[in-house]
């Protein structure tokens, strides 16, 4: 499985889309485009692949606690979103 560290030293962090759904506590990173074929789930992520095995979608679990364990290697404004309190 792909470290965090070595993900984030992959990936482009600013050309990728995210959305955080605070209701459900799962924060959604988008890494390409293309048709989901399969699904793998590790513990609270998901990756989503396309059928050539590409990684397009990452989806985290109870992402607020995830990310207040690892908050070094995500970008400022994505902590800031999801660690924000709810008002």
């Amino acid at each position: 499985m792909l470290s965090l560290s070595t993900f984030t030293e992959r990936v482009d962090m600013a050309k990728i889309k995210y959305r955080y759904d605070k209701e459900d506590d799962v924060l959604m990173i988008f890494l390409g485009k293309g048709k989901i074929d399969d699904a793998q789930q590790s513990g609270n992520i998901i990756s989503h692949l396309s059928a050539k095995g590409e990684l397009l979608l990452l989806e985290i679990l109870n992402a607020s606690k995830f990310l207040k364990e690892t908050s070094q290697v995500f970008p400022p404004k994505i902590r800031q979103q999801v660690l924000s309190p709810t008002v």
